[in-house]
């Protein structure tokens, strides 16, 4: 459970890659998050049909309580992300949506910092990326209603905290496995409800 951005794109030129790195390392400066540079230079200054499964190429960033937004490429110039990448190291037959969709989770962080990465997303959309795709949890995306935003935080802030009360509240029973003690802890909370 949390709030997440899922996102997926591809560079529009292999050369744009310094120029996007460069760009994102102010934005993190400015904003006094960190970064780490992955490879910045396409082999040959160019996209590969063969994919490398050893190199991601771009930047990460780390705004603060956020999971790492990844501006980051394979040499085919399709989006992927650290996780992803790290997957594909594990699984070389990973592919499709699992390689090439990133996914940052922001629930940990604030409304403020999620809608920054948004409007950092759309900025970068614009003027590096094509056939790119958003779809965000806040709804930030598609509404650009901060109340919203808002809204939806502290709707999840309260599930957590609730979820997190229940399992101070029921303890689980000695020798009773995790899925038997999360079906009585739902049934003890759906009859309290009614």
């Amino acid at each position: 459970m949390g709030l997440t951005i899922h996102y997926s794109g591809k560079l529009k030129s292999a050369s744009l890659l310094s120029e996007l790195i460069d760009e994102i390392k102010d934005i993190a400066k400015t904003n006094e998050w960190k970064y780490f540079v992955f490879e910045d230079k396409f082999p040959k200054d160019s996209f590969s049909k063969e994919i490398d499964k050893k190199n991601l190429y771009g930047i990460m960033l780390n705004p603060p309580g956020s999971e790492p937004v990844c501006f980051s490429f394979l040499n085919n110039g399709k989006m992927c992300g650290i996780l992803n990448h790290n997957h594909l190291q594990i699984d070389p037959s990973i592919n499709g949506i699992m390689l090439y969709t990133i996914s940052t989770k922001t629930q940990f962080s604030t409304p403020e910092i999620h809608q920054k990465i948004i409007l950092l997303l759309d900025y970068v959309k614009t003027k590096y990326l094509k056939k790119f795709e958003c779809y965000d949890e806040g709804k930030f995306w598609e509404t650009r209603d901060k109340e919203t935003l808002v809204e939806i935080f502290e709707r999840n802030e309260r599930l957590i905290n609730s979820f997190s009360s229940a399992i101070e509240m029921i303890p689980k029973n000695e020798g009773e496995n995790l899925e038997d003690y999360l079906i009585r802890m739902a049934e003890i909370i759906n009859s309290k409800e009614k």
